[in-house]
């Protein structure tokens, strides 16, 4: 009995270290598109310098800063928000006390 409990939370741990690698691959690919996301507002930058307000019809750069802005701004929200960590379930081991003394 004993081996199968040690079995099942050592089963129980390499469960949660593979899912908490995938949670560390995914923070990292959210920070790369972060990165990404402020290249872009560069370029959009450029973009609207490079722009004629004298067009009858304009792009309007300002909305679309403003949303590649809540984008980033909701990756990095997500990134500093402390993880809840992962437990492995509890093992609850049968009780060898049967005998109840009443006094």
């Amino acid at each position: 009995m004993k081996r199968l409990q040690t079995f099942l939370l050592v089963s129980a741990l390499v469960a949660s270290g593979a899912a908490s690698a995938d949670i560390w691959a995914e923070r990292e690919t959210l920070a790369k598109i972060g990165s990404e996301i402020a290249a872009l507002e560069s370029l959009v930058g450029a973009a609207e310098a490079q722009s004629d307000p004298a067009n009858r019809t304009t792009f309007e750069y300002r909305v679309l800063l403003g949303d590649l802005q809540k984008i980033r701004k909701g990756i990095s929200h997500h990134l500093t928000v402390p993880m809840e960590p992962v437990f492995p379930s509890t093992i609850n081991a049968l009780s060898s006390d049967y005998t109840k003394v009443s006094h």
